[in-house]
């Protein structure tokens, strides 16, 4: 990746100084070195809506949304090794809605758990290169930086649903491999990302291995606006072990009986389509690039134990990027 943005960057400046060779006839200015250190700041907001109440008829979701500050830094550390790290802040909100049938409670309550989520470090490679095609393949670990002590605000007394924590709780192993075709206009690439978790953490539990697949054919139609369609499809497989302090109601005995938490003891599958659109600016204004991007949910599904959904009609993301 390194290789390819320093021949462009090399291209351009070497055009610049012999011009301005061909200007003076004796003066040569040595091209500046390319920025290599880059600082990202990214704001993401996922709105997600709840769309079927469990098959235990014990609760269901209702709006739901994720705020996700992120810091990243990237550094081009040689001609065939990019290094990242991510720094993320996350808040999240959740409704929940307790017997949503009639003679049921029908008690809402509005949950929300912040702060500093896992650390991921990340080393990524162009793997192959030839024409319009190109592979990178990516090695990552994520360190358990994030809190899996939250607490239900409605319920200070009960920790907080696996989903609604800031973490893991265990050093993760992801591993990823992107492969694109670069046209003119057309981008389509193809992406698939394993998460492998280190263990349980100090709970005694562990979130599901998750395995990741991106499938999207984007269009530049401007210099700085592309859109296109993306296929998202995750598979995550159950909790491996549980919280006694989040799961200590677990035989619900009202109107309403079952396991409340099924839905986290068993493999949950996901899958979507999106129009996605991306403006940004063609080229850095003081060194610096800035982007908004979008997405619209046109066709979503789910499975896991209990048939609960929570879906995500769409989402909307802003970035600044400084180089050094």
């Amino acid at each position: 990746m390194k290789k390819i943005l320093g021949l462009i960057l090399t291209m351009s400046f070497s055009i610049s100084s012999f011009a301005q060779t061909e200007t003076t006839g004796t003066s040569i200015t040595p091209a500046p070195k390319p920025p290599s250190v880059f600082l990202t700041y990214s704001y993401y907001k996922y709105d997600l809506q709840g769309t079927n109440n469990a098959n235990t008829r014990i609760y269901g979701f209702d709006a739901s949304t994720v705020d996700v500050n992120m810091i990243t830094a990237t550094w081009l550390y040689s001609p065939t090794w990019t290094l990242l790290a991510f720094l993320p802040h996350i808040k999240n909100m959740v409704e929940t809605t307790y017997e949503p049938i009639p003679g049921g409670l029908n008690f809402k309550t509005r949950d929300y758990t912040e702060g500093l989520g896992d650390v991921r470090l990340m080393a990524m490679t162009p793997t192959y290169a030839k024409e319009a095609h190109l592979v990178l393949s990516d090695i990552s670990v994520t360190l358990p930086t994030g809190s899996i002590d939250e607490t239900f605000t409605s319920n200070p007394s009960q920790t907080a649903a696996y989903n609604m924590q800031l973490g893991s709780g265990t050093p993760d192993l992801i591993l990823g491999s992107t492969y694109s075709y670069n046209l003119a206009k057309w981008v389509n690439s193809a992406r698939g990302q394993l998460t492998v978790r280190g263990g349980r953490n100090a709970k005694g539990w562990a979130l599901g291995n998750e395995f990741l697949t991106q499938l999207s054919s984007k269009y530049r139609v401007t210099s700085y606006f592309e859109a296109g369609v993306v296929g998202n499809y995750k598979a995550r497989d159950a909790v491996q072990g549980r919280d006694e302090g989040y799961e200590k109601n677990n035989n619900w005995n009202n109107v309403a009986h079952g396991d409340g938490h099924q839905y986290y003891h068993a493999p949950q599958i996901n899958w979507d389509a999106e129009l996605v659109g991306k403006l940004s600016t063609p080229t850095p204004y003081y060194g610096a690039t800035a982007a908004l991007e979008g997405g619209l949910s046109f066709y979503r599904d789910a499975i896991n134990k209990d048939d609960i959904r929570l879906d995500m009609p769409y989402w909307i993301s802003a970035s600044v990027t400084g180089s050094f």
